[in-house]
């Protein structure tokens, strides 16, 4: 079976319900390709699979093409989506009083064009009840296949917890992925400070993107923050925990059909979790044995009062709740499950004849096709840089060289941001990767019309790098055509230092100019080199998992090679 996965969103949305369910497909033998939802190759890609994934994808001339494409070869079509964005009504959406009025707009234009998106397939897949039951009633035929953690996640948590040592000090964590969870952690905040005020030794960390609640202003120098990381940076955060909060503003449709995430991402750190009652919550966590539920402010209390008073406690809820995600929550486990969905759905469905005509889709006016690169399913190399500016246009004959030193072994693959500006571009771009020693270690080349504005490019290697932790390397982009005309740039962040750790070093250069600043790169290793590292420098968040690119076989490989070390 080959299953194509469009996604229409990065980050870690997209590892979750794209990249995870790739490797449980993978892992039972299937092929797969994972496109963004602008990518110009899913019109010739669909001809060549058995069935459509779509995660989070917006409807535009070219999606609705490509579902027609998909429908009149016989291909299962199947929407997903995790969160309560696909009804138009305050009652189900987020607060968006926070908005311009043409944001709220625009915001609720997307709503619509996701519902769009899935009334015309097959299928509907949600992690969560709430999500499933409503669009039965919208009369789709729904499917719950829940959350996961990978192999890499599972280990990851493992050995940051094995680095981390037990202290004086207990620690309640929040982590907040998005900008959009002050009312979520405002639901618990009276029942915080007073936990906080009986526990004078206890300390609040908050990680990411949310407000301090005013009820613990008066206790803000109890109070650390930390900016947001990258999910292979969390699970050393969250072992520095001792316990991980998960409020939910339940008064919300929206909120109360959120996932479990928190709790499997504490739980694999071996960290307790306090959680609002919902119903993926109520499936995750049996109260009292693997974690603690709670509603009202009294529960709250209660329960993050027993947990900070009895450090055994913790260490008990936390084991079980390791060894809940370390069966329960397993890629293994939700493979099948994924499975036997995909053959429910298939086996809904009349084959039809297959043409091998590919139509050219119709293409919206606000539509730039592109070949965004998603985050792979691998390590981070070096985290993605700023891109606040951009570097001067580079025109037909033009050369742009920036230095970078690789973050650790197992270099895979280096993305660069680019900027079109929605221009009609006609060169061809040309992206090398040279060695210190000047050899090349990749090469991309593609028509400039491909690159997306604002997006990331990717340059894969001929080969993982074994040895690339520390050694300098020489990216240069080059535009081949006739000068003039419309050029496309790349974005660019503050000069870096020449002794950066990591990342782009020093200033790029145009045509051997440069121009003060450095370009904005991302780098990804190969999970299965990567677990060679030391545990010290797993535990300190310097991990990642298995790569996107590369034939199925050989990432299906280096993914027995880490469950192979996972059970040793």
């Amino acid at each position: 079976m080959r299953v194509l996965f469009v996604s229409g969103i990065d980050g870690f949305c997209h590892r979750y319900q794209v990249l995870h369910r790739a490797a449980q497909l993978e892992a039972l033998g299937a092929a797969t390709t994972v496109r963004h939802f602008t990518d110009p190759r899913l019109a010739g890609d669909v001809a060549t699979h058995d069935l459509l994934f779509l995660y989070r994808v917006p409807e535009t001339a070219r999606i609705r093409a490509l579902l027609a494409l998909a429908g009149d070869l016989g291909l299962p079509r199947i929407a997903a989506i995790d969160d309560l964005i696909f009804v138009d009504d305050p009652a189900y959406l987020p607060s968006l009083d926070h908005l311009p009025e043409d944001e709220r707009a625009l915001w609720r234009a997307g709503v619509r064009r996701y519902r769009a998106t899935i009334e015309r397939c097959d299928a509907f897949l949600a992690p969560t009840e709430p999500l499933v039951r409503i669009g039965d009633a919208l009369g789709w035929r729904s499917y719950l296949h829940r959350n996961a953690l990978s192999p890499a996640e599972l280990e990851l948590g493992r050995r940051a917890r094995a680095g981390t040592r037990g202290g004086d000090t207990p620690v309640l964590g929040y982590f907040s992925g998005t900008a959009t969870h002050d009312e979520d952690l405002a639901s618990i905040a009276r029942a915080l400070r007073d936990v906080l005020r009986a526990h004078p030794a206890a300390r609040l960390l908050l990680v990411g993107p949310v407000g301090l609640p005013g009820e613990l202003e008066s206790l803000a120098d109890r109070v650390d923050r930390r900016a947001l990381v990258g999910w292979n940076e969390l699970p050393a955060l969250v072992a520095a925990t001792d316990v991980c909060l998960a409020p939910l503003f339940a008064d919300l449709w929206f909120s109360s059909a959120k996932g479990e995430v928190k709790y499997l991402e504490a739980a694999a750190a071996s960290v307790p979790t306090v959680a609002t009652a919902t119903a993926a919550f109520r499936h995750a966590i049996c109260d009292g044995d693997n974690g603690r539920l709670a509603t009202t402010q009294d529960e709250w209390r209660r329960a993050l009062d027993e947990l900070l008073r009895d450090p055994s406690l913790r260490r008990r809820l936390g084991a079980a709740a390791r060894a809940d995600v370390a069966s329960r929550w397993a890629e293994s486990h939700r493979a099948g499950e994924l499975l036997a969905i995909v053959d429910d759905v298939r086996g809904g469905l009349r084959p039809r004849s297959r043409t091998g005509v590919v139509p050219a889709p119709p293409s919206d006016a606000d539509e730039r096709p592109g070949r965004l690169a998603l985050e792979p399913d691998a390590c981070p190399a070096f985290a993605p840089a700023a891109h606040a500016d951009v570097a001067p246009p580079v025109g037909g004959g033009s050369r742009l060289v920036q230095r970078l030193r690789a973050g650790r072994d197992g270099l895979v693959r280096v993305d660069v941001h680019a900027v079109t500006f929605g221009q009609s571009l006609t060169q061809e771009v040309r992206l090398e990767l040279r060695r210190d020693d000047g050899t090349l270690a990749g090469r991309a080349t593609l028509p400039a019309a491909e690159l997306p504005d604002r997006g990331w490019v990717a340059l894969e290697l001929d080969a993982p790098e074994a040895h690339s932790a520390g050694r300098i390397y020489d990216l240069e982009i080059a535009v081949e055509g006739a000068p003039g005309g419309s050029t496309p740039t790349f974005g660019v962040g503050p000069l870096a230092a020449d002794d950066a750790v990591s990342g782009a070093i020093g200033g790029a250069s145009l045509d051997g100019t440069p121009f003060g600043g450095s370009l904005a790169l991302r780098g990804f290793a190969d999970w299965s080199i990567v677990l060679d590292d030391p545990v010290e420098n797993v535990a300190a968040g310097r991990v990642g998992a298995w790569p996107e690119t590369g034939s199925a076989p050989a990432r299906t490989a280096a993914r027995r090679a880490v469950e192979g070390t996972l059970r040793a």
